[in-house]
């Protein structure tokens, strides 16, 4: 089920928050955890069974954790012992939950990778493929979620929960079961306990959501006519104009695709009462790449950072190990966007670059405010194409396009320039700059109760116009799912 469909908007939120309230408190958790099941069942029937199985997996072994450390605190237990029990029992379950999203997911470019590999070598044996692997629904964004909690139990940070209900709640709610952020137990755990539901709260989440449904329905979904269609070409019939208006395309496309999910996200989980912290912080008004990591897919990055990067010993260890380590978080973050080299080369793509800076450029950027931004615009818009393009020839071909500014042909340019393009292409670049500075410096000026009133208003009338736009177009146009629903 996806949030912009007519049934999420118009059958299922409705219900589920006209029963969430008329309930008491105490069975609030419970009727999350069956209506979160049944948003999950309703787009993926068979693998229902997978995700419990790994939920419960991650839920025992944590508990395990936890008796372990008693034991250890009351001299119950030697403490190497535990400590190597605990390790045992923690690569095993990394080990199953890797595992099964390695199969799922990479198996069939895993094999791909073997034969080309021991082709290339001349060795004359080939592994033969199975037949086709279902995706699970949302498997790399809930397998994350787990190992959060499970390794936050085992490093220290948190003790296990005994509470199943909350755990597989957490879990399964499903503003951020398919497609994120990444939310760890540690930040909402109490949340589960006690959580208070004010007007202000609630109004603030249809607006957050109001404003997420737009960015995808009128920003996403228009670009993407023709970022779609241009990446359909082959590229040495894409000319120079039209080349860079695909790759801005996909820029703007990607980016209000995900966010808007994420704000949706948001703004779904403040109507029950929850605070997920935002995954997005205006990416493309970055100056270096490691400032656009700071702001882009935020969950996602302090997920691979706490648990990857740190653990591989950070910038601890020695310059060699450390540009080691950037590029390895990055080939993970790569990887973990799909099973194709392109995903695999976007990711060390930003990893050299990250590295580029820290060696020397980041401080020849230094005070160039209009040159460090534009230089983190090109590297962004030419990593989109890989990660946007099906193969990497095809990403090189198009990258050539990009250059050949002797190569012109604006009848095939205008022909996907059409007046609903250019309109969300302005809009996206308007609101892809952060503009709450100045809006609450407006704010802020206005001296009367009243013109601040004005003003808050103001804001709730343009999120329910923006949302009935919304759904007009979303009744008139075919279905186009989010992106990061692949992944």
């Amino acid at each position: 089920m996806v949030f912009t469909t007519p049934v999420f908007l118009f059958l299922f939120l409705p219900f589920t928050l006209g029963m969430y309230f008329l309930m008491q408190k105490r069975f609030r958790n419970a009727f999350l955890f069956l209506m979160s099941s049944a948003f999950y069942f309703f787009g993926e029937q068979k693998m229902l069974f997978l995700m419990y199985s790994v939920i419960l997996l991650n839920y025992c072994t944590a508990l395990l954790f936890s008796n372990i450390d008693n034991k250890i605190n009351n001299s119950l237990i030697i403490k190497e012992r535990g400590f190597l029990i605990k390790k045992i029992a923690l690569i095993i379950c990394v080990a199953i939950c890797i595992g099964l999203l390695w199969y799922f997911k990479y198996w069939h470019f895993s094999i791909d990778i073997f034969n080309k590999t021991a082709a290339l070598l001349g060795i004359n044996y080939q592994l033969s493929q199975v037949d086709k692997i279902l995706l699970p629904l949302g498997i790399s964004f809930y397998t994350f979620h787990v190992l959060s909690y499970t390794f936050d139990v085992y490093m220290g940070k948190m003790k296990a929960d005994k509470n199943i209900l909350h755990f597989f709640t957490y879990v399964l709610m499903f503003p951020q079961l398919v497609a994120g952020p990444i939310v760890r137990y540690i930040d909402i755990q109490k949340q589960f306990e006690h959580r208070i539901i004010t007007i202000n709260g609630f109004s603030n989440g249809i607006r957050r959501f109001c404003f997420g449904f737009a960015k995808k329905v009128l920003i996403a979904n228009t670009v993407a006519k023709a970022a779609d269609k241009i990446f359909a070409l082959p590229p040495e019939q894409i000319d120079f104009a039209t080349a860079w208006l695909g790759a801005i395309c996909y820029t703007l496309q990607i980016y209000f695709d995900f966010s808007g999910y994420s704000d949706m996200a948001i703004g779904l989980a403040a109507l029950f009462g929850f605070k997920y912290k935002e995954n997005f912080n205006y990416p493309y008004i970055s100056k270096t790449v490691g400032e656009f990591w700071h702001r882009w897919h935020i969950s996602l990055s302090t997920w691979l950072r706490d648990y990857v990067y740190i653990n591989l010993g950070g910038n601890r260890s020695g310059k060699l190990k450390y540009y080691f380590n950037i590029l390895f978080v990055f080939l993970c973050s790569g990887l973990w966007h799909g099973a194709n080299m392109t995903f695999v080369l976007w990711g060390i793509w930003y990893g050299i670059f990250i590295i580029i800076e820290s060696l020397f450029l980041k401080d020849f950027l230094q005070n160039k405010k209009l040159l460090s931004h534009f230089y983190a615009l090109l590297v962004i818009i030419f990593g989109w194409v890989m990660f946007r393009a099906d193969s990497i020839n095809y990403a090189v071909h198009y990258w050539m396009q990009m250059f050949k500014i002797n190569m012109l042909n604006l009848e095939l340019t205008q022909e996907f320039l059409q007046n609903d393009v250019i309109l969300a292409i302005i809009f996206g670049i308007i609101f892809s700059i952060d503009w709450r500075t100045p809006y609450k410096k407006l704010v802020c000026r206005s001296k009367t109760h009243l013109r601040f009133l004005v003003f808050k208003t103001a804001g709730y009338i343009c999120a329910f116009l923006l949302f009935i736009l919304s759904v007009m177009s979303v009744m008139s146009n075919t279905y186009n799912p989010f992106i990061y629903f692949r992944f």
